[in-house]
């Protein structure tokens, strides 16, 4: 380290040398900006120079360069970022052999990689549970005052790259994401103080801290507590360093190795918004945190954070459904069925059809969806693992933006009352102020509560800081959004307690079963952010299009021909591995159903519903051809069987018995879960993990059974979805 610098300008994570815009001075740890204050009182204009000379170099310095001297970062680092980067730029190369995909999920994981699959030459179908597409991508726009406030993601570190270029390569323009101004206000303990005092002395909102503590800003107290675990990562290697931060919580490390007094811990707590963590594991706390401090510069989406969806949705060829919760995934041998829970007014049941299937609903919905076969027991305890932490916003709307006055142009205050972290918004951007945004356990007091309460809460803590004028300048209205209580997403972002079992081991979700993908926010790291979710996506899109489109047709079919000597058997009574490896599957109950027909194809950025009455069939181009479009009868409503060509075999169409129509009826033949006179069950075998279907070692046989007709009301049961 060069000598004569402050240590905090080099401290993990190291990116807090890169400016992050204020008035008049650049923002840089609080020493460094004290002795420039200082400097210019005393009007030592060389002393100066010489400062400005070397946070100029400071500031210049490379990424890269940085990592080198950070260990932290080189731990966390994606060994496969650059080439998730290069896909991002350049796309997946052209496919010979197009898969028909089906994407659960229209959150940004789902939509960056239909997009990816889809210009490779996949033929794409999106399902969604919810009425719009974007996830945890939900921008609030005011119809009057054509405010907006971001109700889920609303910044970027620089870092992201990844999420920098996709968007600027669907068009969009960035600017900064002010997340610090020093004239913005810390209130703890009944004490109100400017953030510029905080920075060099915290110990002045009442906090008994140790004479090393006193005068130096929280974040460099927090950094200060990481010199043990920068000494571990140096003596035992990242991996090993990084297994034993997992199995401890932040507080534990900072009270311990860290060697904080609790006062200081407290102080973290209350102004870094650290308490929220603190009963994370250190390894998870760390990612957190290299991703999320005031020392870093953020961008945010010019007009609003749902463009991004918006765009990607206008990019896309094939199908988008709406309205679409999946309630079970069915895998054969050459195909894997989507089971879809239609609306209680249509009292249908839909079943698609396709080659794989890409899963990026959220942990919570994933466990609604019934899998056959199941998923593994490793998997199972991977998914009930994943812990989603509340997380809230409250926005009030003001006739104008009175913390102007108080030369606030952004950034944030901060106090101990419930409504934690204020938001302000660009000078430009209106008074819609985010006057509340809380999570995990901090969420709590806005939980339970009516939106007029939760209004009325977060108001009165603004006025705690800002002044009775908060009263007489509210104009009554406001939103909040509650993540816990979305029916989709039952939280906010999935952070990891300390590990339990399994070698400290995160579960790799990038390996498929079967002929079924994983990717979202909680399936990669670091946690909680939208480059998180795109990453996971473009995975997924990589391995999908190098794994199934370069086998040659011959060869696939041959292995896969293998499968067909598996031995499949069903017990209802009990659902368990065996020694073998094999798992006892339920069938999915067939009962009887009318059906009415809604049918989504795409448009550029559009998606138009078709109604069609009892009887009546469908010509829908959603998956077409090599040689031509397909009039396409996924839902067909006739007197009589289908003529199905949804997934022509290689010799021709297939006169389809899956879902013949018989006067308003289904009648079944059905061959996965024939029900015969005392013959009719299935005797499956779990799929490997992370072979898919293509594992020489797995095949699996279906017993015919009886092919007597049934009558049907759906397919799968259960409610939920994603």
């Amino acid at each position: 380290m060069p000598s004569g610098l402050p240590s905090a300008l080099y401290g993990w994570p190291g990116l807090c040398c890169i400016p992050l815009k204020r008035k008049n001075t650049d923002r840089c740890p609080a020493s460094l900006a004290s002795l420039i204050i200082n400097h210019h009182e005393d009007s030592k204009a060389p002393q100066l120079a010489l400062v400005a000379s070397i946070l100029g170099l400071a500031a210049s310095l490379d990424w890269k360069a940085a990592s080198n001297l950070n260990p932290f970062e080189k731990c966390m680092e994606d060994p496969d970022y650059e080439q998730l980067l290069k896909v991002v730029t350049l796309g997946l190369n052209r496919t010979l052999q197009p898969q028909k995909v089906i994407i659960v999920g229209a959150g940004i994981a789902g939509l960056t990689a239909a997009k990816v699959l889809s210009d490779a030459g996949h033929k794409v179908t999106i399902l969604e549970a919810d009425n719009r597409v974007g996830g945890r991508i939900f921008t609030f726009r005011d119809g009057k005052t054509g405010w907006i406030g971001e109700l889920g993601a609303m910044r970027m570190p620089s870092s992201h790259r990844i999420l920098h270029k996709l968007c600027r390569s669907l068009g969009l323009n960035l600017t900064q994401f002010m997340q610090y101004d020093e004239n913005t206000w810390t209130e703890v303990n009944e004490v109100k103080l400017r953030n510029y005092v905080v920075e060099k002395m915290p110990e002045k909102l009442g906090y008994d801290l140790s004479h090393r503590e006193r005068g130096h800003s929280p974040e460099d107290i927090y950094q200060m507590a990481l010199n043990k675990a920068v000494k571990d990562l140096r003596t035992l290697g990242c991996k090993k360093a990084m297994k034993k931060f997992n199995r401890h919580t932040l507080l534990e490390y900072l009270l311990g190795e860290g060697n904080l007094t609790r006062p200081a811990v407290q102080l973290l707590g209350d102004v870094m918004s650290k308490e929220g963590f603190f009963y994370l594991s250190f390894a998870e706390a760390l990612r957190a945190h290299s991703c999320l401090s005031d020392r870093l510069r953020y961008s945010r989406i010019v007009g609003g954070w749902d463009l991004l969806p918006r765009a990607l949705l206008s990019s896309l060829s094939g199908p988008v459904l709406l309205n679409a919760p999946v309630v079970a995934i069915t895998q054969g041998i050459h195909d894997v069925r989507v089971h879809i829970s239609t609306s209680l007014q249509s009292r249908s049941l839909k079943v698609l059809t396709g080659d794989l299937v890409l899963v990026t609903a959220s942990g919570p919905a994933l466990q609604r969806i019934t899998f056959s076969p199941p998923l593994t027991r490793r998997r199972q305890e991977a998914l009930r693992a994943l812990h989603y932490v509340a997380a809230s916003k409250v926005f009030l709307s003001f006739r104008r933006p009175f913390w102007l006055e108080e030369h606030i142009e952004g950034g944030h205050s901060n106090t101990d009352r419930p409504a934690r972290l204020i938001f302000y918004p660009a000078p430009d951007e209106g008074a819609l102020l985010l006057a509340s945004y809380t999570w995990s356990d901090a969420a709590a007091p806005f939980a339970g509560l009516s939106t007029d309460q939760a209004l009325r809460v977060a108001l009165k803590d603004v006025a705690a800081l800002h002044g009775p004028v908060v009263f007489r300048l509210w104009d009554g209205t406001g939103v909040v959004k509650r993540w816990a209580e979305d029916p989709h997403s039952q939280g906010g972002f999935v952070v990891q307690p300390p590990s339990l079992g399994h070698g400290d081991e995160d579960y790799d979700w990038s390996f498929p079963y079967g002929r079924i993908y994983f990717a979202g926010e909680h399936t990669a790291h670091p946690h909680g952010w939208v480059e998180t979710a795109v990453k996971s996506a473009l995975r997924a899109a990589v391995k999908i299009n190098k794994h199934w489109s370069r086998v040659p047709s011959p060869e696939k079919q041959a292995i896969l021909h293998r499968l067909e000597h598996i031995h499949v058997s069903e017990d209802v009574q009990q659902q368990e591995e065996s020694p073998e490896g094999h798992v006892f599957v339920e069938a999915i109950p067939q009962v009887q159903e009318h059906i009415t027909v809604e049918t989504i194809t795409p448009g550029k950025g559009h998606v138009h519903v078709h109604h069609q009455n009892i009887p009546s069939h469908v010509h829908e181009k959603v998956f077409p051809d090599v040689h031509g479009h397909v009039h396409e009868k996924v839902f067909p409503e006739v007197h009589g069987h289908v003529h199905e060509k949804v997934f022509p075999e290689v010799h021709g169409h297939v006169h389809e018995k899956v879902f013949p129509e018989g006067h308003g009826h289904r009648h079944m033949h059905e061959k996965v879960f024939p029900e015969g006179h005392g013959h009719g069950h299935v005797h499956e075998t779990v799929i490997p993990e992370g072979h898919g279907p293509l594992h020489p070692g797995g095949h699996r046989q279906m017993e015919p059974g009886s092919q007597r007709h049934r009558h049907m009301h759906s397919s799968c049961k259960g409610g939920g979805g994603t």
